[in-house]
């Protein structure tokens, strides 16, 4: 679960701090408010992700740099991730995992090949990808439509692999083999 997002000179946040609670988070304001820019910031922090024409666009004007900063839950494990981007567009990126007040380095570096080992080991601690938490957990404006009007059969297996439905037909199949097995086991001996 998303705990807070902070962004510093990221796009048009100069300094923006937002703590979420349960439940859902809803943006609403006017064009250009910077709604989709809080979004990118989440993903930028998590999976170095976002939907701007340039990774450059995601330091704000008259800046050097910019960061995001993402503080969230998984597994009942809380864990921090950052991302910091210059105007050349150099990127570096720590994962932490705290503990009390403690962080835990899991990852940091600057080397594209540390970005996205960081951003494998996220989709791993959170069960979700870029991809998939976009359809999950984020509807961008104008995009609930596409959603509606996505294939049924891959629809379906993606809301089935977001809710753990995937693992569970794995689990039942297993089991049945298992139990027939068993069957199997008790009428030879009868």
């Amino acid at each position: 679960m998303l705990q807070s997002v902070e962004l510093a000179n990221f796009i048009s946040h100069s300094n923006t701090k937002l703590e979420f609670g349960k439940g859902v988070t809803v943006f609403v304001g006017a064009n250009g408010a910077g709604k989709s820019s809080i979004i990118d910031g989440i993903t930028f922090a998590l999976f170095g992700a976002h939907i701007r024409n340039s990774i450059k666009g995601l330091v704000r004007r008259g800046s050097s740099q910019a960061f995001a900063k993402v503080e969230f839950t998984a597994r009942n494990k809380e864990f921090v991730a950052i991302r910091k981007i210059d105007s050349k567009g150099t990127i570096s990126a720590q994962l932490y995992q705290k503990v009390g007040k403690e962080l835990t380095p899991l990852a940091a570096g600057e080397r594209k090949q540390f970005g996205e080992s960081m951003t494998r080991t996220i989709e791993k601690i959170i069960g979700l990808d870029f991809e998939k938490l976009k359809v999950a957990s984020i509807v961008q404006q104008g995009e609930l439509q596409s959603i509606i009007d996505a294939d049924p059969r891959k629809f379906k297996e993606l809301v089935n692999a977001v809710i753990g439905i995937d693992k569970l037909d794995v689990a039942y199949e297993l089991m049945k083999k298992i139990i027939d097995s068993f069957r199997e086991s008790i009428k030879s001996q009868l």
